[in-house]
């Protein structure tokens, strides 16, 4: 099995290294998408418990 950073694009190690990247890489365009439904889907949630709230920033 692979590790996370064997399957981690070049523009992404460099952007966690703290080095120039290109902010348009597929891999970081599909991420940040990602991130922004998980944060509307936990921000929209509303009155639900701790948990749910979980299960909808994992979704």
């Amino acid at each position: 099995m692979a590790s996370g950073e064997d399957t981690m694009s070049e523009n992404k190690r460099r952007m966690l290294r703290g080095e120039l990247y290109h902010a348009f890489a597929p891999e970081l365009v599909a991420e940040r998408r990602r991130c922004a439904a998980a944060c509307a889907r936990f921000n929209d949630a509303g009155d639900v418990s701790r948990r749910r709230r979980l299960e909808l920033w994992n979704e």
